[in-house]
């Protein structure tokens, strides 16, 4: 199929049909942008599956979410017409309303598209489909649910095609021992292979976190932690996968595919690039070293130009402000391998949790793919930008989540932020910025009420920021 362009003058007339229906308020000191547009009326997600979104060879953006009856499904949309197709994707054993269960969407040669998605640990096997053409509308566009046994309780699917591997479809999911589980796809999504054990660590309740990204040709890079943010004191840690082996960042090898698993605890992990510390702070220290006995989690991973890569992640520290869980704050950090070294910055306040259980889930960032410069955030702080002080953090007077975008001309030293969306009445919650290869960068998140992953009113927007 022929790919649309995107006119930038299709924007007045479809931000003035559904700006109103999104209830959400555009911003920005005459920054023009494409929406807020809705994209469904109905739904959620993780941070931990992706590709969440992706643009379809027509131009259309097809994004994957859960509802809030707990059916994970994908909507086909027109940002030239504003036209969408929902396309129901769970059967009856697939249905569980939990936001971890969004799928994960990749693009396959023909330009049809394999959608991996799966309860939250909550079943032994995942579950698949792969659309009938390149331009699915509704749920007979896609070839039956399958199911793929694994043996263990099975939550979250990332999934990446590499061309100079003959097409082969890494699935990173976690699986065994609750931990990183690695299954192979070697017939474009046909059958699936026995799962591997990626990375181990502890015996069966520490689990690190990675996000995962793909150059779609031969790498794929990783950033993870050592465990849940709220068992232990996190570092984090950057790998990618070239030429059937894992390697640290400076392109030593750590473990071939044929040697895995990864012994996490052994010693055997990938480059430091938030490394965990109690100290305070000496003469010279601050935030952009760490933040005393503030533990990490990851957010995104992208290629700068030159292909290396740049990392966004969060440090949270309780009780800061007083006590109780809305008193923890948290920190966004964007960071970029120098070619020698990961060099980090603190660059804006994130706020506080979204709700008491979950202490470490903040609104969310995600980084420009096209252009690794500029990341988006969410965050119900009152002063994002002012980072002056990591205790004195006073929040928005409605504890909103707004989003903003932020651009860095001198390597994540400084950003240049532009509030692009906020509402009175909803939360704007974890943006994630598209692969769009020489056009413009598709925004989408999701708005609404988020009491937890497991309770949820919200629809799924997005938008056109430039």
């Amino acid at each position: 199929m022929t790919k649309r362009s995107r006119s930038p003058y299709f924007v007045l007339a479809l931000f003035a049909v559904s700006n109103a229906a999104s209830g959400c308020a555009l911003l920005g000191a005459g920054r023009a942008s494409s929406g807020p547009f809705e994209i469904a009326p109905d739904g959620a997600w993780t941070w931990f599956n992706d590709e969440r979104a992706i643009v379809l060879p027509s131009g259309n953006i097809l994004t994957g979410y859960v509802r809030s009856d707990g059916v994970s499904a994908v909507t086909n949309f027109d940002p030239i017409t504003g036209e969408r197709y929902e396309s129901p994707l769970s059967g009856p054993g697939a249905v569980e309303v939990d936001d971890h269960n969004n799928p994960s969407l990749t693009l396959l040669p023909d330009d049809r598209v394999l959608a991996v998605y799966s309860n939250h640990h909550e079943d032994t096997h995942y579950f698949w489909r792969i659309s009938r053409d390149a331009d699915p509308r509704g749920t007979s566009a896609w070839t039956d649910e399958r199911l793929k046994e694994v043996g263990v309780r099975n939550t979250y699917a990332n999934t990446y095609r590499l061309t100079a591997e003959r097409d082969r479809i890494f699935n990173f999911h976690r699986a065994l021992n609750f931990n990183p589980t690695l299954s192979f796809s070697t017939d474009l999504g046909q059958s699936w292979s026995d799962p591997r054990h990626f990375i181990t660590a502890g015996s069966g309740q520490q689990r690190p976190y990675p996000r995962y990204v793909s150059n779609h040709r031969d790498r794929i890079d990783l950033i993870y932690t050592d465990a849940h943010p709220r068992n232990f004191n996190n570092s984090i840690y950057h790998l990618f996968y070239r030429d059937g082996a894992f390697r640290r960042t400076d392109g030593r090898v750590l473990k071939t595919l044929q040697d895995l698993p990864i012994t996490h605890g052994a010693g055997e992990t990938g480059t430091v690039v938030y490394e965990y510390s109690e100290k305070p702070w000496g003469p010279g220290d601050g935030p952009d070293d760490w933040i005393p006995g503030g533990r990490g989690w990851t957010w995104d991973v992208a290629y700068a130009a030159d292909g290396s890569p740049v990392a966004a992640f969060q440090v949270r520290r309780g009780e800061v402000a007083g006590t109780g869980w809305k008193n923890d704050r948290i920190y966004y950090y964007y960071a970029r391998w120098t070619g020698s070294e990961w060099e980090k910055h603190f660059v804006a306040q994130a706020g506080r949790p979204l709700y008491d259980r979950e202490r470490d889930y903040s609104g969310g960032m995600t980084i420009d793919p096209q252009n690794p410069n500029v990341v988006y955030i969410s965050s119900n702080a009152l002063r994002p930008f002012d980072l002056a002080s990591i205790d004195a953090v006073p929040l928005h007077a409605a504890e909103r989540y707004s989003l903003y975008r932020g651009e860095t001309r001198d390597g994540g030293r400084t950003f240049r932020w532009t509030e692009l969306a906020s509402s009175d009445e909803h939360d704007l919650l974890r943006p994630h910025a598209l692969e769009n290869p020489g056009g413009r960068t598709p925004l989408v998140w999701f708005q609404g009420t988020y009491n937890t992953y497991e309770d949820y009113r919200a629809r799924v927007m997005g938008m056109f920021p430039r």
